[in-house]
């Protein structure tokens, strides 16, 4: 009688196993709410103050008419000055713009035409001319006075940059603040009374 022998197969311990692969996971991005909006808004400003957003551009570029930093070099030299820009702010970015706004803007484009009409007259050109010689000469003198009053290096070389600063001012727009008057005559007197102490 013949005997069955049954062949057990060993088990493949070097078959390949495949891994399922996660799903890679693709993030959605969400549309932000308004977006759309908004650059409507600001193409509606465009088409409604196409006009006034070139006037009130021409006048924050204009830097005789405002500076883009004051002498301590950090601000603009007032509030009006930065309401001019806060409206321009107001047109380009897409704003309501209010009857009150645009009443204020016309404003601020008739106020700038005043002053350009203001610039170019003779008589005024004249006078301005005469301030900036008498004011040159004045702020050479506190200079002058800040010298022989022999104060520390650190204080007398802050003082003359900001006496250089006043005069470009002076150069370039012809005009001084209250402020600023005020500054260079406490300084004045300041450094005369040093001057007759130590003599």
């Amino acid at each position: 009688m013949s005997t069955v022998v049954k062949v057990i197969k060993k088990p493949n311990w070097f078959s390949v196993i495949k891994v399922a692969k996660k799903p890679v996971a693709v993030k959605k991005t969400a549309k932000k709410v308004g977006v759309g909006k908004h650059y409507e808004k600001i193409a509606e400003n465009k088409s409604l103050y196409g006009k006034r957003i070139k006037q009130l551009k021409a006048i924050t570029d204009d830097t005789n008419y405002i500076p883009k930093r004051g002498t301590t070099g950090t601000t603009l030299e007032n509030s009006y000055h930065e309401f001019i820009f806060s409206m321009y702010g107001a047109l380009i970015s897409g704003r309501k713009i209010t009857p009150k706004m645009e009443s204020a803007i016309t404003k601020i484009v008739k106020s700038y035409a005043d002053w350009l009409k203001k610039q170019n007259d003779p008589e005024y050109k004249k006078n301005k001319e005469k301030y900036i010689e008498d004011s040159l000469f004045k702020i050479s003198m506190i200079g002058k006075l800040l010298n022989d009053a022999k104060y520390s290096r650190s204080y007398e070389s802050n003082s003359k940059w900001f006496l250089n600063s006043i005069t470009e001012q002076v150069k370039k727009r012809g005009s001084l603040s209250i402020k600023q008057r005020k500054a260079l005559n406490k300084m004045y007197k300041q450094f005369t009374k040093k001057i007759e102490k130590g003599k």
